[in-house]
């Protein structure tokens, strides 16, 4: 399990915050194993040009970060790191691996580049005293606190923090207390070990050589993520090929990993997103090949529109990719029983589907409840919100056997689909004809989308610019969804405060695409600002800034 992630990741972000440059692919990469499981990187290129570390590390909010920090340790590292010896003209990276003599756990790990390996040892001794530096051959190692290990030598410092699988030994494996498990030193050996194989991962066992890596970090993105779905998956099946008897093939995950590059701009932030099956190929070029339908699209409620999903699911590539993973034979058995097979089901939709959510509220509502015979007035937040579920037919014959099982499960049925009471006054009223089937809270949603009335509302213009043309779409309209929130339901006016900060923060939000490229399904992301004249950077650490002096504010009221 992990024993205080926190200190790590905030020791690396302190670091990051204080980087200008780095080439497109440091050198230091070479450290990180090719089965590493996740792995990020921070940009200081990038981020140096937007904005210069000084105005970060010397903003109110960094302080506030700073002391919110219990740990001495953590904070003290902290203050001074820029006279540590690390290289900030480059780049920073961290992974997470598997690590079998760890049972069910992993292992987070920071790679640092340094500038002078002599300074970095000086500020060790500095921050902690007490700490023990030994020599294992061309670098050295130390253990900073319970639980993160540095080992280094003149170019690179690794930054691990171990993660066990119980809280009993995990201050054992740092070079803590002593357990029945052992005396500290045995354990040490084992961290040392740990230690001594990051600094040995060899060309052919370098994420160097993972093409999916190589192509992000050239992009020059602000953040990069990368996901090795083939060694996710992997562990994966080998779990449920012992826990149930049941295995996929591995061939559907050869090379497959999903990457992610995020860029602060002025006035939102980007993110370009791959998700690669190249043992998938086939199936990926006819589930991204089509468009969500556009007349469906059109019918939707667009009134008071707070966030709208749309997505094609080609039913052929279902049915491929079920036979792909062995799991074909399993859905028929399963359907069989309601007198179905996987092609009745698939044969029914176009795959085409929506959902919206239209008219959100949230407000104070006045109840009252009888207490020992006393009426007793109480305020409680109430909810409301508009949803509408649309999909689009293909062979009706089919669909009407699923709608036959639906009534044989007991749903009750209307002349032409189903009401089904959810409480004393609301009802989600399910409509069918010849070319769709479509579900909703709000009748009169439903009826207009079958009859086509509601196309007389147009989809708001930064909606439509998003959601249609693309296999996959989302939007969410931020302020319209904070339009009808009420300040005054968190009952302090501080909390009101911080509602009210929220909603100036975000226009939007829309995430498109589902087009296959080049072996990767690819999607776009975009988080609008309000403010279009700062970059996001400066957007959030202004927001962070309001968010703390309200916290504050609550705190010395309470």
């Amino acid at each position: 399990m992990y024993r205080h992630p926190h200190r790590i990741i905030v020791f690396i972000a302190a670091m990051a915050f204080l980087g200008a440059c780095s080439t497109p692919i440091p050198e230091h990469a070479k450290y990180i194993p090719k089965d590493a499981v996740a792995t990020a990187g921070i940009n200081l290129k990038s981020f140096g040009k937007k904005i210069a570390w000084n105005v970060i590390t010397g903003s109110k909010l960094f302080k506030e970060m700073q002391n919110r920090i219990k740990e001495k340790n953590t904070k003290d590292a902290m203050n001074g790191i820029e006279k540590a010896g690390i290289d900030f003209a480059n780049t920073l990276f961290i992974y997470v691996k598997s690590d079998a003599r760890f049972k069910g756990g992993n292992r987070i790990t920071g790679l640092v580049p340094l500038s002078d390996a002599g300074q970095w040892e000086a500020y060790i001794k500095q921050i902690i005293p007490n700490a023990t530096i030994t020599q294992h051959g061309d670098h050295k190692e130390a253990s900073l606190g319970l639980d993160m290990y540095v080992g280094w030598n003149k170019n690179v410092m690794i930054v691990m923090n171990v993660m066990s699988t119980s809280d009993d030994n995990a201050d054992v494996l740092m070079g803590g207390k002593t357990s029945n498990a052992g005396s500290t030193s045995t354990d040490l050996k084992a961290i040392s070990a740990e230690m001594e194989g990051a600094f040995k991962v060899g060309e052919e066992n370098s994420i160097k050589g993972n093409k999916h890596f190589t192509d992000l970090e050239l992009q020059g993105h602000d953040i990069t993520f990368m996901l090795n779905y083939e060694q996710m998956m992997m562990k994966m099946n080998g779990d449920m090929a012992e826990k149930i008897g049941l295995s996929l093939t591995n061939e559907v995950w050869k090379d497959a990993a999903f990457t992610v590059g995020f860029d602060f701009v002025k006035g939102k932030i980007t993110g370009d997103m791959h998700y690669y099956v190249p043992g998938l190929k086939d199936i990926g070029m006819e589930m991204g090949a089509t468009n969500a339908d556009k007349d469906m699209l059109d019918r939707l409620p667009n009134q008071n529109l707070d966030m709208l999903m749309s997505m094609h699911i080609a039913p052929k590539a279902v049915k491929d990719m079920l036979n792909k993973m062995n799991l074909l034979g399993t859905a028929n058995i399963g359907l069989a029983s309601q007198g179905l097979t996987v092609d009745n089901v698939l044969d029914a939709f176009t795959g085409d589907m929506a959902i919206t959510m239209n008219d959100f509220s949230l407000h104070n509502e006045k109840v009252a409840d009888n207490f020992m015979g006393q009426t007793v007035i109480h305020e409680n937040q109430k909810p409301s919100v508009s949803i509408t579920y649309a999909l689009k037919l293909k062979n009706k014959d089919n669909f009407q056997k699923l709608v036959k099982l639906a009534k044989d499960l007991g749903l009750p049925a209307t002349p032409n689909g189903f009401a089904i009471p959810i409480g004393e006054k609301d009802s989600v009223y399910i409509l069918i004809n010849d070319q769709y089937a479509v579900a909703s809270n709000k009748r009169g949603n439903t009826t207009g989308f079958l009859d086509g009335s509601l196309k007389a509302t147009k989809m708001p213009e930064a909606a439509a610019s998003q959601v249609y043309g693309h296999p996959t779409a989302f939007f969410l309209d931020v302020q319209q969804l904070f339009k009808n929130i009420d300040p005054a339901i968190s009952h302090s006016s501080n909390d009101s405060t911080m509602i009210m900060e929220s909603r100036k923060l975000l226009n939007n939000i829309s995430f498109t695409g589902g087009a296959f490229v080049q072996d990767a399904f690819s999607y776009h992301l975009d988080i609008n600002f309000i403010n279009t004249e700062e970059n996001s950077i400066i957007n959030l650490m202004d927001y962070g800034m309001k968010m703390s002096e309200a916290e504050k504010v609550k705190g010395a009221t309470n």
